[in-house]
């Protein structure tokens, strides 16, 4: 009987069967596992898990889900209450750590800019050591409408180098396990800080300050509230205002110092701007004010209310010999603040050392309230003492509102 010769195999397919069996007997199942989840509390995504032998038995990777966090420390010179500073040096300090304990290297990205919109790059701006950070921006010119930013972040250094997805085997033939996610590595809501820079001082100007003929450098008031009216070179600026060394209170725009006593004034105002800047030369103006003319005893004056009136009131007579005083030291100047009108009464007056009386001269062809009468000018001669005035008509009014003596 014929018998046909059985085939038989290669010996290289053979060897290379007998591998594959021994191969299939030593792999783990993490061959075919799916790949690894991303895990809360995974501090790093380098290669974990390998077995004795790599090659034969690849580790994992899993994802570092909690990036470092940076904090702003300071800013110097600190910004006020407004965000300003008056400087045109920034210094800001940082530092940044863990909320984990992840071990891995932090380094920090920064940004600084005035424009609408954010520069898309971030710069980097050092790597955390033992101690804070600082970063220095200098020959800033003064910010108008877009402030200056800063923004800080922290980032992983390791992490961020590595794609959590991506295979950690080298190994072709036998692949790892990479994580099913990469989230950031970066802190995703950088700490900002927002200032304005002001250098200039502003500078305060007093308008509607009262005008004065006879000596315009030194105008008389004819009311002891005057109303001046305030500006400033600066918008949103804080007033000061001081009355011969004392405060008083003021604003933008029209200002009343009220119930002004007698005497020569100096009214100083300077502005202060939101950044703190001061004024350095404050606005003035000096002015006199009179002396209101209270009623007299022995019933000859009476007193009228009127809120046109120097001090809210005038005293008025047209009784013959109604006298009153008034008390000066030095005087040079002497002005009276009366009605003048048709047919008005005769009031006369005596200064001290002369046994002379003179007349005021209160006719007019209308009636005018608030008149100012010039009884002595700059140039007379000074008295002290006492100052007499006396009525000498009967039945024709008079009326007589204030007395300025310098």
């Amino acid at each position: 009987m014929t018998r046909t010769p059985r085939s038989r195999r290669p010996a290289s397919l053979v060897a290379a069967a007998s591998a594959a069996a021994l191969l299939g007997a030593l792999l783990p199942v993490t061959l075919v596992a799916a790949p690894a989840q991303a895990a809360n509390g995974c501090l790093s995504e380098v290669e974990t898990g390998a077995g004795p032998i790599p090659f034969l038995q690849p580790g994992g990777r899993c994802d570092d889900q909690v990036p470092p966090t940076a904090t702003l420390v300071s800013v110097t010179p600190a910004p006020n209450d407004a965000g300003f500073v008056s400087s045109r040096s920034l210094t800001f300090t940082y530092d940044g750590a863990h909320s984990d304990a992840d071990s891995d290297v932090i380094r920090f990205e920064c940004k600084f800019y005035n424009t609408a919109a954010a520069p898309a790059e971030w710069t980097q701006c050092g790597t955390k050591g033992e101690g804070p950070l600082s970063v220095t921006y200098d020959g800033l010119a003064d910010t108008t409408a877009v402030p200056y930013t800063f923004e800080v972040r922290a980032y992983d250094a390791a992490d961020r180098a590595i794609d959590a997805t991506s295979d950690p085997s080298t190994n072709p033939l036998i692949p790892g396990s990479p994580a099913e996610t990469d989230l950031e590595d970066t802190q995703q809501t950088p700490v900002k800080q927002v200032v304005r820079i002001d250098t200039r001082a502003p500078q305060a100007f007093i308008f509607n300050t009262p005008f004065d003929a006879e000596t315009p450098s030194l105008p008389m008031l004819t009311t002891d509230s005057p109303t001046f009216r305030l500006a400033s070179s600066e918008g949103n600026v804080v007033y000061r205002c001081d009355i011969d060394g004392r405060q008083v209170p003021c604003q933008d725009g029209n200002s009343t110092f009220r119930r002004l006593g007698a005497g020569t004034k100096v009214l100083s105002v300077s502005a202060t701007d939101p950044a703190g800047n001061v004024d350095p030369d404050p606005a003035t103006t000096t002015f006199t004010v009179p002396a209101d003319i209270e009623l007299p005893s022995g019933g000859k004056w009476r007193e009228t209310a009127s809120p046109r009136a120097f001090g809210g009131s005038y005293i008025e007579t047209t009784a013959f010999g109604a006298k009153f005083a008034v008390e000066g030291t030095n005087v040079r100047e002497v002005r009276l603040i009366a009605t003048k009108r048709p047919e008005a009464g005769i009031l006369r007056y005596k200064v001290p050392g002369n046994p002379n009386w003179a007349k005021a001269k209160l006719n007019s062809s209308r009636i005018e309230r608030g008149a100012v009468i010039v009884l002595r000018n700059p140039s007379s001669k000074s008295f002290t003492g006492t100052m007499k005035f006396k009525t000498m008509s009967r039945g024709k009014l008079i009326e007589v509102d204030a007395i300025m003596l310098r």
